[in-house]
Formats: structure tokens, C-alpha cells, sequence
């Protein structure tokens, strides 16, 4: 018999923060109506300094421009922005993408093994968003530890997209594809 090395269900690993983005990414902001694209750093101000050094997650950017210049947008929840594909990765190799439904079954199966016992429901939102509900059990920094990998991969700076999955059709054969989500709303009751 063999040990399990998934994390209790009550403890988030180690390593998350709740900034998913490295300082650099190139992202919109949700309530820009010009969809400009910015660009995204830790932000720095004095209420994010001293709860990071108190043992806080970082949980605020800073908006700049693309020239690097400062612009009006600081202390931005990280929730409310969307990661954008740089132009460099345009150009990588394509991997056609997943339906709403098929991302949403796969991150409601992920959800259901990761928190035996809970309900999720997980819904689709406007355009390209998820919405998660549920009740009870985890917190929403365990939930959202589990449904980041679906918005992208941030642990390479160089890249943006989500990594490609299989799940499985009606029919029970495997479909390789890339999970397209902007954004992922998590709602504890």
C-alpha cells in the first residue's frame, strides 16, 4: 500500500500566493473599457509592504503602462485582472482549445478530488469566465490553488497559456486541448 502525497484538505502548498502572475506580465484590467493592455507588478505601496512582511500573501498589483511608465491603476485586486498573451507567444505551437463545458467539468473533477465531500458548482460567466460556488470546507486560496493551473502557467515567466489537458468526451475518448479561461470567481457560502 502506498502513502498519499496530496496535501491535507485543510492546508494550501506552500509555495502559493495569491499573486499568480510573475512581476512583468502583460495583462488587461476588467473594468477597462478601452481594453488597453498593461503591464503588471507586485504593487508596492505601504499597505501591501508591511502585510507582506508580516506574513500576508501578496494580493495587489500595480498597473504600468507598456513603456514602463506609472500609470493610475495601483493597489488593483489581483482577481481583477486578465492575463494577455505577449506576441511571442502567438507564435508558439497551437493546441486547439477546450469548449466551456469540457473546462468546467474538468476543473469541477479537480475540485472533487482535491475536497472529497464538497459541492461545487462550478457555472459559466460572460465571455471566457468560470464562476465557482460552494459551501462549507475549503477556503477560497485552497479553492483557487486548485483552479490557477486552467488560467495559465505562471511559473515560467516566458509563458501565459495554460498548459494543455485531456479530459473525457460523452463518449469516453480523450481530447487533448487548452483550457481558454480569463478569469475564475470563487464564492464561499
Amino acid at each position: 500500500m502506498t502513502a498519499s502525497t496530496a496535501p491535507a484538505p485543510g492546508s494550501a502548498p506552500a509555495g502559493y500566493l495569491a499573486l499568480r502572475l510573475p512581476d512583468g506580465s502583460w495583462v488587461r484590467h476588467e473594468d477597462d473599457e478601452s481594453r488597453r493592455v498593461w503591464i503588471a507588478h507586485s504593487c508596492a505601496c505601504t499597505l501591501c509592504m508591511s502585510a507582506t512582511l508580516l506574513g500576508a500573501p501578496a494580493s495587489h498589483y500595480e498597473l504600468r503602462t507598456p513603456d514602463g511608465a506609472s500609470a493610475s491603476l495601483t493597489h488593483v485586486r489581483y482577481t481583477s485582472v486578465i492575463p494577455h498573451l505577449h506576441p511571442d507567444e502567438l507564435l508558439q505551437p497551437y493546441t486547439p482549445p477546450l469548449t466551456h463545458s469540457q473546462t468546467a467539468a474538468h476543473l469541477r473533477k479537480m475540485l472533487r478530488h482535491a475536497f472529497p465531500g464538497i459541492r461545487f458548482s462550478v457555472r459559466r460567466r460572460s465571455g471566457w469566465k468560470l464562476s465557482v460556488s460552494w459551501s462549507g470546507g475549503p477556503s477560497a486560496t485552497e479553492v483557487a490553488t486548485v483552479a490557477a493551473p486552467l488560467l495559465a502557467d505562471y511559473t515560467t515567466p516566458g509563458r501565459r497559456r495554460a498548459r494543455p489537458i485531456t479530459v473525457k468526451t460523452w463518449f469516453g475518448r480523450p481530447f487533448h486541448g487548452t483550457p481558454v479561461v480569463d478569469a475564475i470567481t470563487l464564492k464561499r457560502s
